[in-house]
């Protein structure tokens, strides 16, 4: 084998771990599932952010182009004449062909699927599957094989508007969902902290209860949380709680909840999550972007039906 076709090879074997990287980075912020696994929604709220349509924040988007161009750029810089060689003589290398094909197919592919939801957002509501877009229903039920969790929800003391202590203890016996927010944020928050109220208010008050667990004590201090539960137009039931910033983020911690704060800003990345802990204290669904009737289906579940 003469050095020439050494450098062919080589040029070929990059351009195909471009090619196979791109779609698995791609392919994190763009999973062909209706629900990801909660460590696949952490990786995608750490990497690319969360917005209210369940898509990459604008950073994140900027992370999924600049990376392959970046890389694209350094083969077709370094190997680019290879490259041109390797290309002008696909016809006689029919395996590289082959290979070559199978990745621009499956570029296209996943080129087409993320261009199908990005679509999405400008279709009515009622498309979206089990994805926190709207006030409406989902036009599908909680799937009836989803995950069912059954670990101990970690305790916790924190402060609520009143300056009242809440504890996860208070809500022993009753279906509890649990949600994550903070008071300045604008885009998926509020779509995730109104979807479990909507839910609340089709529940049996007395079996069913929802907290909020600030993202951001820093801002959202207990003295703030009057004004952000009535400027977010949250029923009485809904408790939003804070305290101490190291108090709030070990709580967070305990739960998994995968977040980022830009300390320029404050604003922070983080999950769309809402556990729904049963009424012995445990976990039992984690539920990304839900809908009001995945809530109120699991709700039932448990054990809490509809008023």
């Amino acid at each position: 084998m003469n050095p020439p076709d050494v450098a062919e090879r080589l040029t070929l074997s990059l351009l195909l771990l471009w090619g196979a990287a791109t779609l698995g980075w791609w392919g994190l912020a763009f999973p062909p599932v209706a629900t990801p696994p909660p460590w696949l929604a952490v990786v995608q709220a750490v990497c690319f952010g969360t917005t209210a349509g369940g898509l990459p924040a604008p950073y994140g988007w900027g992370a999924l182009i600049a990376g392959p161009l970046g890389m694209l750029a350094v083969l077709l810089v370094g190997w680019g004449r290879d490259l041109l060689g390797v290309l002008g003589r696909l016809r006689r290398q029919p395996l590289a062909l082959v290979a070559l094909s199978a990745l621009g197919l499956a570029l296209l592919a996943q080129a087409g699927w993320v261009a199908w939801r990005v679509a999405l957002q400008e279709l009515p509501p009622s498309v979206f599957r089990g994805t926190a877009l709207s006030g409406t229903a989902p036009v599908d039920p909680l799937p009836e094989g989803y995950p069912r969790q059954s670990w101990p929800a970690p305790d916790f003391r924190l402060v609520n508007r009143d300056g009242r202590e809440v504890t996860l203890a208070d809500y022993r016996g009753r279906v509890l969902f649990l949600s994550f927010a903070f008071g300045h944020c604008t885009t998926v928050c509020p779509v995730v902290v109104r979807n479990v109220a909507q839910a609340l208010g089709e529940l049996p008050p007395d079996r069913v209860g929802a907290l909020v667990l600030t993202l951001d004590a820093w801002r959202d201090t207990p003295g703030a949380l009057a004004g952000i539960e009535a400027r977010w137009g949250l029923p009485l039931a809904v408790q939003w709680l804070s305290g101490r910033p190291f108090e709030v983020n070990a709580v967070l911690d305990r739960y998994q909840v995968a977040r980022r704060r830009d300390e320029n800003t404050g604003e922070i990345d983080h999950v769309a999550l809402v556990y729904v802990i049963d009424p012995q204290g445990n976990i039992a669904y984690a539920l990304l972007n839900p809908l009001p009737g995945w809530l109120v289906e699991a709700a039932r579940r448990l054990g809490a039906g509809p008023a």
